[in-house]
């Protein structure tokens, strides 16, 4: 079989996002996952979250990196988040186990394999968490990935760049649950959106499936229990503009 590596960025302790994209990248038979940081942060359910990925981590069928939301469970990040954001850290540290932080502490920030680089945010200077969301935002990052294919999140809405004949980088906005042609002769960025807090206006959970050999990626929009998310997030007295975001996909 050829291999099929499912791409899930922001999962943010979104965890019936994440059920319902586990259940969508076993019907796409999906035989490799890779975990884009942060997923900690926003929403209520942080252990089961760092759970299920470390499960599967440890099981050796998928690998996973460190997101700026999952640095800053053990790092000061009050002066780099909003209140919202950093109050949510501030909640979501005191529901972790020591474990589940010794989890996170050891994601690697940046990985190379191959022809393909994986890093939460860009590969230009990932520690600083720099946004690949315009054209020259992901000519820097694939120049520093120096690979054919850069896959990253952070950006929280879906969008795969493509190299020009002239080498610059161009927006793409590919159409979910379409297999597009990535070919080797050119240079992709793919930003796969997130799963646990969209913000595209569309509250669907998003995530990517990879085919190396047959050089293609399709977006995935996945339908899911927002309302059950949402109402866990205000259960928990986190702020309540972040049930809104997971109704309104903004």
């Amino acid at each position: 079989m050829n291999e099929r590596i499912g791409l899930f960025a922001d999962v943010h302790s979104n965890l019936e996002a994440l059920e319902a994209c586990l259940e969508r990248a076993r019907t796409l038979q999906v035989t490799r996952m890779v975990f884009l940081g942060d997923l900690v942060g926003y929403n209520a359910d942080p252990r089961a979250v760092v759970d299920r990925v470390a499960e599967l981590v440890d099981a050796g069928r998928a690998i996973a990196l460190m997101g700026n939301h999952d640095q800053a469970i053990f790092t000061d990040h009050s002066r780099m988040m909003n209140p919202v954001a950093w109050s949510a850290i501030q909640w979501t540290r005191e529901q972790l186990s020591t474990s589940q932080v010794q989890f996170l502490q050891q994601l690697p920030m940046i990985i190379h394999e191959d022809d393909t680089c994986f890093v939460h945010a860009s590969a230009y200077q990932p520690e600083n968490w720099r946004y690949v969301n315009e054209d020259i935002s992901a000519w820097q990052c694939a120049e520093h990935s120096g690979k054919t294919y850069t896959f990253v999140g952070h950006v929280h809405e879906p969008m795969l760049f493509y190299q020009t004949e002239i080498g610059k980088l161009r927006r793409f906005a590919p159409h979910p649950g379409k297999d597009v042609p990535i070919p080797r002769h050119r240079t992709w960025v793919g930003v796969v959106g997130s799963l646990g807090q969209p913000r595209d206006g569309i509250p669907e959970a998003c995530f990517a499936v990879f085919e190396p050999h047959a050089q293609t990626i399709s977006y995935q929009r996945v339908p899911y229990d927002f309302h059950t998310a949402a109402q866990k997030i205000r259960y928990a007295g986190l702020d309540p503009s972040l049930a809104d975001r997971l109704i309104t996909g903004q």
